[in-house]
């Protein structure tokens, strides 16, 4: 929504112009906005000197930091806080305006690290079983396929291109030599320094050794080799990546500290395009859902001009639906969910001569604890494991010096409840079975262990108990071995959700990313096993590059993207019902021998339903035929889990847990049958039903996939996935209500809470770096295309949009909150701080921002519902916090319109119903912000 400015005597100092967009996307607390700086777009016909041209009739100066010569835009920083990204939208020939923001590696699941020298007669039966699903293993036999030719460039923490698994026989090890015929690292640059941590000045350099790992762990699974028996250091099992040919490109973007920012991954993007990569590797994480940021304008650039950006979807899944990362949501670039393979690789421990796999808590480490015995605690009522929750349980055991072993129940009671009776009844630790399937994660203390034990390892380890009670407990320290993994064939747990912010469709496929064996810094131990769609990435990255190999040409981005779609396996993992959701693995787990071997294609590679309101009841779907003989096609429907993530009520978010059902939507096609010549493409639509069941006040995701099978024997079946919402998407609930949010509070004296503000209160911010300031709090349980907090005077005038110091201007697209940080356990909200100043309009479209005058303010928060045009205030959650006064230097206010009032709120929050705020996690940081 734009406000409209009243022409008046009064705004004889503020011109209007026709002007870019000043883009404020509200960062996450994972990421931050770099003081100052911006990224700016310019119009089609003009550059960068007209842009200099511009910036000095105006009077602004401007730090230039990169002229980009791809992207047609520069980064910038302003030289002082006079001007700002509003006065930047409004100069000649700019187009659209960025803060510059920050980007961190998503967090890594269940890393085992270090991995023990290798021990002979381990078999690799993870790399083996990953690589067979996927048919890489009879690309690397049969065919000889390695991803020769094909240039990767990886833009991450730089790599160890020292590690042996990098090298070229006869060498021993890897070597980063530009353009060398005997260096599988031909092209790189650091640009950032291992210091760089988003805020401080990057030091760029020629050499982009990793200094953190990841990097160096997503080149191994790209294109390591570490089969030789003569390799020093030795893993523990050897192993083969993906695409052992291929050549790279290594740009650091990340430093030790694990961030980068956008102004960077544009810097990289593009020198990776001019030094011929064919393919980049974007680990990353972070962002609001929708896709308008300037990475994702590049990406679609570079994949239209031959290159093919692919990214991981993120590591959210338990924070339930629309997490994906951002940078994989343009049309054309790909998102990378996570797959769990059928073998993986754990820490474990023995109990009377049996090796058990397990999982430790965040903070312990692995095998840490000491070696004793254990004892189940068995209910008395029925013999079977207990949760742990009731001590009469365990009254009369004799605990002292031994681990419980006790089963998941979540809800039941907490951990912390737990390990207190335990430790107080005597035991040195604990380990939890999971309910059904993969482990349960905890966090614990390193003196009082918890691990986490599959379902099948606690059954059998209550009987192993049984038969030897007296048998010894053994850690296994930090050995490793190959195990069956009780989830493997399906979607990681840890995988995020789709769909984007606008109900379309991501992921776009997955590919092995748990518990993946791969290269490690050498001066780290070697080798690490880590999980994450940051490990599924470069699988996906690899297999592109056999594909290329194999076609001797390089495709566009998007059509090797729809062939790997349409070739996927889509699967039935643990917990599903059907198949698994589409939101969950998109089109399936890549298979790279099919996509080589088929002669069918599908476009387009996904169908969008959108919601009830919005509903695509019809589309069109072109089958082609690339072979050399006519084909007939047999047409069918594969449902898959309908996922209701909304079946608590109150509650805003989306449970990290869906309930899983079988109200399918219905498909059908005419005729189920069609012929295709050789050479040649036929139309088919498709009509769609909604399924008939379901709450659509729970707004269940549906999902499914529309299948082309060939008659000839042997020959690939082709699919696209669909995905849709039954209900209204616009009363998606946005404003986490029920928690008490949002709120208007401020800083208490002793900078440690929140505190609600006294009543007749009044804020000096006339006084330099006042740190006494009031703040307002926001949760959002769902993404948002504008999260607006505005400023009223006494009368119900609009004054303005707030504009805090921390967050930035108090509008534009804002990312949903996690339900739970997962480091602290505690609630996830956002705090805008403010000292005054207000953006009198959005999107810039004048140089108009100022301080408010002295006075009395009502401040209300407004969110924009989804897939609305942004109306206000019929589009938007409205929320009027009540009235704050201050005392500023601010001059008179502008006569506006926002076509609202302060006092159309749907309610009215403080601090009250919150209770005194900890000053912990997102508060330290907005503290830090703001000078405490």
């Amino acid at each position: 929504m734009k406000a409209t400015l009243i022409v008046s005597a009064l705004l004889a100092a503020t011109t209007v112009v026709s002007a870019g967009r000043l883009h404020t996307p509200t960062p996450s607390n994972s990421q931050q906005l770099v003081h100052r700086s911006f990224i700016v777009e310019y119009d089609d016909n003009h550059s960068h000197s007209h842009f200099a041209t511009a910036l000095k009739r105006r009077h602004i100066e401007v730090n230039v930091h990169k002229e980009y010569e791809i992207f047609n835009g520069a980064a910038i920083t302003l030289r002082s806080d006079e001007h700002s990204g509003e006065h930047l939208a409004t100069l000649a020939g700019v187009k659209n305006v960025w803060p510059v923001t920050t980007y961190s590696l998503p967090h890594i699941r269940e890393p085992i690290n270090p991995i023990e020298p290798f021990a002979g007669g381990v078999i690799q039966a993870a790399a083996v079983s990953n690589h067979n699903a996927t048919g890489v293993n009879v690309l690397h036999d049969s065919f000889n396929l390695t991803g020769a030719g094909i240039k990767v460039g990886v833009l991450d923490s730089g790599v160890d291109y020292t590690h042996p698994v990098f090298a070229v026989p006869p060498a021993t090890r890897g070597c980063f030599v530009v353009d060398s015929p005997t260096c599988r690292f031909i092209k790189g640059w650091d640009f950032v320094g291992d210091a760089y941590t988003g805020e401080r000045k990057p030091v760029p350099g020629p050499d982009p050794m990793d200094r953190h790992g990841h990097g160096t762990h997503v080149a191994g699974i790209i294109g390591g080799n570490a089969l030789s028996p003569n390799i020093v250091p030795r893993p523990i099992t050897p192993w083969v990546g993906v695409a052992p040919g291929v050549s790279f490109g290594i740009y650091k973007v990340i430093g030790k500290a694990g961030v980068t920012t956008t102004e960077v991954l544009l810097s990289a993007m593009e020198m990776a395009y001019k030094d011929g990569m064919n393919i980049i590797n974007m680990s990353l994480g972070g962002g609001s859902a929708y896709r308008d940021g300037p990475e994702a304008k590049l990406a679609e650039t570079l994949t239209a001009n031959g290159m093919v950006v692919i990214s991981a979807a993120g590591n959210e899944g338990s924070d339930g639906v629309w997490m994906v990362s951002d940078l994989g949501l343009g049309d054309s670039t790909t998102s990378v969910a996570s797959f769990d393979g059928a073998y993986a690789t754990y820490n474990y421990f023995t109990y009377a001569g049996v090796n058990y796999p397990y999982q430790s808590s965040l903070i312990f480490g692995p095998g840490i604890g000491v070696n004793t015995g254990i004892i189940p605690i068995l209910s008395t009522l029925d013999g079977s494991l207990s949760s742990g929750c009731n001590p009469a349980f365990y009254s009369g055991l004799d605990l002292r010096g031994k681990y419980a072993l006790v089963k998941y129940s979540p809800g039941e009671c907490d951990s912390k409840i737990r390990q207190a009776s335990f430790q107080t009844a005597g035991a040195v630790g604990f380990l939890v079975q999971a309910l059904q399937g993969d482990f349960v994660g905890f966090v614990a203390t390193p003196a009082f262990p918890i691990a986490g034990v599959d379902y099948a390892s606690g059954l059998a380890l209550i009987e192993a108990w049984k038969a030897n009670p007296a048998g010894t407990f053994v850690w296994g320290g930090t050995a490793t071995s190959e195990f069956p993994n009780p989830d493997g064939g399906g979607p990681s747990g840890f995988s995020s959700y789709g769909l984007d912010g606008e109900l379309r469709s991501k992921p776009d496929v997955g590919a092995p990313g748990g518990k993946i064996l791969s290269a490690y810094p050498i001066a780290e131990g070697g080798y690490s096993v880590l999980s994450g769609t940051s490990m599924a990435t470069p699988y996906v990255v690899g297999a592109n590059a056999l594909y290329m190999e194999s076609k001797r040409a390089k495709p566009l981005g998007a059509d090797i993207r729809r062939v790997f779609k349409n070739t996927a396996t889509f699967s039935r993992g643990p917990g599903s019902v059907i198949v698994n959701s589409a939101l969950k693995q998109g089109a399936g787990l890549i298979n790279v021998l099919n996509a080589i071997r088929t002669t069918s294609s599908i476009t387009p590679d996904h169908i969008d339903l959108l919601d009830t309101v919005n509903f695509k009841r019809t589309a069109d779907i072109t089958i082609t035929n690339s072979g050399a003989t006519a084909e007939t096609y047999t047409l069918s429907h594969v449902p898959a889990d309908t996922l209701n993530f909304y079946y608590v009520a109150g509650d805003p978010f989306p449970q990290g847990k869906p309930l899983v059902s079988k109200d399918q939507a219905t498909v059908s096609f005419g005729s189920n049958q069609i012929q295709i010549a050789a050479g040649q493409s036929a139309t088919v639509t498709l009509t769609f039903t909604e399924p008939s069941s379901g709450d659509a006040s729970q707004f269940p995701l549906y999902s499914g996939f529309v299948v082309a099978t060939p008659a000839t024997a042997g020959a690939i079946a082709v699919h696209v996935p669909y995905t849709g919402m039954k209900g209204d998407v616009r009363q998606v609930p946005m404003m986490d209500t029920a928690s008490g949010y949002p709120a208007l509070t401020m800083v208490s004296a002793s900078g440690q809470t929140l505190v609600s503000i006294p009543r007749n209160a009044v804020f000096d911010l006339t006084r330099p770096n006042t740190t006494v300031v009031p703040v307002v709090l926001t949760r959002l349980g769902s993404h948002t295309p504008n999260l607006t907090i505005r400023v009223y005077t006494e009368k119900n005038q609009f004054a303005g949009f707030m504009s805090s110091p921390s967050k930035g201007p108090a509008f534009g697209t804002s990312g949903r909150q996690m339900n739970l940080d997962e480091e602290t356990n505690e609630k996830e909200y956002s705090g805008f701080d403010w000292e005054g100043e207000i953006y009198l309009v959005e999107n810039a479209t004048t140089t108009a921002h100022q301080i408010v005058p002295s006075g009395t303010y009502n401040i209300v928060v407004a969110v924009q519902k989804k897939f609305t045009k942004g109306k206000y205030p019929d589009d938007f959650e409205v929320y009027n916090l009540g009235s704050l006064s201050v005392k500023t230097n601010g001059p008179p206010l502008p006569e506006l319109t926002d076509n609202g009032a302060a006092g159309s709120s749907a309610a009215v929050s403080s601090l009250a119903s919150l209770g005194a705020v900890a000053m912990t996690s997102a508060l330290m940081s907005l503290a830090m912000a703001i000078g405490l």
